[in-house]
């Protein structure tokens, strides 16, 4: 009986440890540009030019540069069939997570900006 409960255990624990990894493949460094956007202040509109975003994407985090500024954190897999899998981020110092679609085929993320950016496409660099 204790040797039942044993392997019930192990087999819960592997099933769920396996749930969060994607393919080799997959992991990399994506490369895009967030277009400008204007941002509205109350009285004063903002222009904001665009910029340079990296998403570095591994097993055990995520590092996104934006620009000069450098964020770490930890992903998430939300949903996931044969072509997309969307994941959840959050980064360190950031209040709210972010959406990433990762389209498996085409190697590209989708990332949704923290509003009011726009939607960016990053493509995989290596």
């Amino acid at each position: 009986m204790k040797n039942w409960l044993v392997m019930c255990f192990l087999l819960i624990g592997c099933s769920t440890s396996f749930g969060q990894h994607l393919k080799k493949k997959l992991y990399g460094v994506y490369t895009g540009t967030i277009p400008g956007y204007t941002l509205d202040i109350g009285s004063d509109v903002i222009e904001v030019s665009s910029t340079s975003i990296t998403i570095d994407l591994s097993e055990e985090r995520v590092t996104q540069q934006l620009g000069n500024t450098l964020q770490q954190g930890t992903w998430e897999i939300v949903s996931s069939d044969k072509q997309v899998v969307v994941l959840s981020v959050r980064l360190e110092g950031q209040l709210t997570e972010e959406l990433l679609t990762l389209y498996k085929k085409t190697k590209t993320i989708s990332r949704e900006g923290i509003f009011p950016q726009p939607t960016t496409e990053l493509t995989k660099t290596h």
